[in-house]
C-alpha cells in the first residue's frame, strides 16, 4: 500500500528541510530476510549501532521478523530495554496483523510508538500513482505504455486480485504485461509497438484463472457472478451466493476479528462443491491452490494432530501443526474442509475457536491468524433429502433451513458424540445447496471439457484437435441420462468418465496404428454422427468416432474407432 514509498517520501522531504529535520539523518535497515537464527544478534547490532545517535531517523524494515523470530523467544524485551535509553528515532513499517501481533498484549510495546495509518489508496488515486509508474516502466523495457492499459491494471486488480493492495497489485500487473512485450520482441523476435490493455487482461486472467473474454467483459465493474458461471454449472443459486460473499469480503464488510469467511457447501456428490472452492482460490489466494483437509479420512480423536501438529515429547513434534503453518504462509488462503460431516468431534474443535476469534495455535504453541482466509466445508450428507425436496419444488432457502437442522443430528460413529454442535453451527456464515445437476448443466460441463481437451493439445502437443458439436451435446446428453439413472450419485464427474471413454480412447487407438501419421499432423480432426437419442429408460450407446490426421501437406490418414 505505500509504506516504504511513504518512508521514502519522508527522507526525501528531510533533506530538503529546514526546520527541526534540517540536523536529521535518515538510515534505512532491510531486515526482511534475517535468517532464523540471527534476529536477536542482528537486532543487537542495529541498536547497539544506532541508539546513541541523536540525530538518527532509523527506518527499519522487518521488525515483526526480528522480535518474534518462528518457533524463537520474543526478543521484545531486547528492544525495549534499548528505547529506553536511546537517542534516535525509530520507524517500522508493520503491516496490520504484525502490528496486531506486537502491541496489543504488550502495553510498554505500544507506549513506545505512535502509530500512524496507512490505508489502502482508492482506485482513482492508485490511477495517478500507476501513471507515473507506467512512465518508468516504460523507460525501463523500452516500449509504450498505453494509458487504458494503465487503467484496466487498476479496474481489474481491484476487482479480481483480493489477496493484494492498491496500487502494488496493479504495479505488478502491469510490470508482468512489460516484461512479456519485452520477451517477445528480444527473444522471439515478434514485433512490439506498445503495451496493451489486452495484454493485461491476459496477464490477471493468468493469474485469476478467469476468461479472458470474462474479464473484457466486466473490466469497469465486478462481477464475480459471471466469472464463477464459467466453471461451475447449473447452480445459479450458489454462484449468486459465493459472488455476494466475494463482494462483501472486497468491499471490508466483514467482520475483522474472524475469517473473511466460513461457507457450507452441501449437495450430491458431483455437483460442483469442490469446483467452487477451486474457482474461490483462483480467486482470492495468494498461491491460487486449494488447500485440502480430507476430514473424511480423520476419524479418529488423535486425528487432530494432522490439523495442529504432534504433542510434545513425540515423533514430529518439532514441525508444528499444517493449518497454522499454511495460514502464516498464505494470509489469504483458501482452505477446503472436505467431508467434514465424517470428521471426529475433536478434529473441529480448533476449527472452533478460529472461527470465532480468527486466530489458532499449533501444539508448540505458535500462533495464526485467519481474518483474511476463506473456509469451505462440504458433505454429501442428505444426498437423498436434497433430491426429493428438489423433486418437490423446494426453494433452496427450505433446503438449506431443512438441511441445517439435519446436519445437527449427526452423530459420530465410534465416539457418539455431536459431530456439529451448535456453537459450531452457529459460525458458519452461509450454508449453500447444491442441487441435482440438470441437462443445460451437463452440456455446460461437456463443453467446458472439450475446451480443455482442445487447449491441451494444442500446448502439451502442439496440435489442433478438432471436435465437432455434436458428439459435445451428445456426451452432455448421455451423463445426464447416466446420473438420472444413478439417482444423482454420479453428478459431473461422469462426463470426464465419458469424454475418456468416448473421445480420448480413440484418439489413443488412431495415434497407435498409424504413428507417424500422427507425428507429421497439425491437426486431429473427429468426425462423428451420433446415433439417435434412446428410450427414456435405456442409456446412451457409444456414437462411432473417426479420427482423421491432417498434416501441414496431404494426403491424410483416416482411422475408424467403433
Amino acid at each position: 500500500m505505500g509504506k516504504s514509498t511513504l518512508v521514502a517520501e519522508f527522507a526525501r522531504r528531510a533533506a530538503h528541510d529546514r526546520g527541526f529535520l534540517a540536523a536529521k539523518r535518515v538510515l534505512a535497515v532491510d531486515a526482511r530476510h534475517t535468517p532464523p537464527t540471527r534476529p536477536a544478534p542482528k537486532l543487537t547490532a542495529v541498536l547497539e549501532h544506532t541508539a546513541p545517535h541523536a540525530d538518527l531517523v532509523v527506518c527499519l524494515d522487518g521488525l515483526h521478523e526480528l522480535l518474534l523470530p518462528a518457533h524463537r523467544e520474543s526478543n521484545r524485551p531486547v528492544l525495549l530495554a534499548a528505547l529506553a535509553r536511546a537517542r534516535c528515532h525509530l520507524v517500522a513499517p508493520l503491516t496490520p496483523r504484525e502490528f496486531d501481533d506486537l502491541a496489543p498484549d504488550d502495553p510498554a510495546f505500544a507506549e513506545f510508538f505512535s502509530v500512524v495509518y496507512a490505508p489502502e489508496p482508492d482506485p482513482e488515486t492508485a490511477l495517478r500513482v500507476m501513471h507515473y509508474f507506467a512512465r518508468g516502466l516504460a523507460e525501463r523495457y523500452r516500449v509504450p505504455v498505453e494509458p487504458e492499459a494503465v487503467r484496466r491494471a487498476v479496474a481489474l486488480t481491484a476487482n479480481y486480485v483480493l489477496n493484494d493492495q492498491l496500487p502494488a497489485k496493479a504495479l505488478k500487473v502491469l510490470t508482468a504485461a512489460c516484461e512479456g512485450a519485452d520477451y517477445d520482441r528480444r527473444q522471439l523476435g515478434r514485433p512490439v509497438e506498445r503495451v496493451t490493455a489486452d495484454d493485461v487482461v491476459r496477464v490477471v486472467s493468468d493469474r485469476t484463472g478467469i476468461p479472458a473474454d470474462t474479464l473484457r467483459g466486466v473490466a469497469d465493474r465486478t462481477d464475480y457472478a459471471a466469472a464463477l458461471g464459467e466453471v461451475v454449472f447449473g447452480q445459479d443459486h450458489a454462484v449468486r451466493e459465493v459472488a455476494t460473499e466475494l463482494g462483501l469480503i472486497k468491499a471490508g464488510m466483514t467482520d475483522p476479528t474472524k475469517p473473511a469467511s466460513v461457507l457450507l457447501l452441501l449437495g450430491q456428490t458431483g455437483t460442483g462443491k469442490t469446483e467452487m472452492a477451486k474457482a474461490l482460490a483462483r480467486f482470492y489466494s495468494t498461491s491460487k491452490r486449494l488447500k485440502t483437509y480430507t476430514l473424511g479420512n480423520c476419524v479418529e480423536a488423535h486425528s487432530v494432530a494432522t490439523i495442529i501438529g504432534v504433542p510434545p515429547g513425540y515423533v514430529g513434534s518439532d514441525r508444528g501443526g499444517r493449518l497454522v503453518t499454511e495460514l502464516n504462509a498464505d494470509p489469504y488462503g483458501v482452505f477446503l474442509l472436505d467431508e467434514a460431516d465424517k470428521a471426529h468431534p475433536d478434529v473441529l474443535q480448533p476449527f472452533l475457536n478460529l472461527f470465532d476469534e480468527g486466530w489458532v495455535t499449533d501444539q508448540r504453541g505458535a500462533k495464526a491468524h485467519a481474518q483474511k482466509s476463506i473456509f469451505v466445508l462440504t458433505t454429501n450428507v442428505g444426498q437423498r433429502m436434497i433430491a426429493d425436496m428438489h423433486k418437490e419444488g423446494k426453494t433452496v432457502e427450505e433446503i438449506a433451513t431443512r438441511m441445517k437442522e439435519a446436519l445437527g443430528q449427526i452423530r459420530h460413529g465410534k465416539s457418539d458424540r455431536p459431530v456439529f454442535t451448535p456453537e459450531f453451527l452457529a459460525r458458519i456464515k452461509r450454508v449453500i445447496v447444491f442441487r441435482p445437476l440438470d441437462a443445460a448443466a451437463m452440456a455446460g460441463i461437456a463443453r467446458k471439457q472439450a475446451a480443455e481437451l482442445r487447449r491441451s493439445w494444442a500446448e502439451g502437443r502442439n496440435k489442433r484437435l478438432e471436435l465437432p458439436d455434436p458428439l459435445v451435446a451428445y456426451v452432455g446428453a448421455a451423463a445426464r441420462r447416466l446420473d438420472e439413472r444413478a439417482n444423482g450419485k454420479e453428478g459431473g464427474r461422469v462426463v470426464r468418465k465419458l469424454v475418456a471413454e468416448w473421445i480420448e480412447a480413440p484418439l489413443q487407438r488412431a495415434m497407435a496404428a498409424d504413428p507417424e501419421g500422427y507425428r507429421r499432423a497439425a491437426a486431429v480432426v473427429i468426425a462423428c454422427d451420433p446415433p439417435a437419442d434412446p428410450a427414456a429408460d435405456q442409456p446412451y450407446p457409444p456414437p462411432e468416432v473417426t479420427v482423421r490426421f491432417e498434416p501441414t501437406d496431404p494426403p491424410s490418414t483416416v482411422v475408424r474407432d467403433s
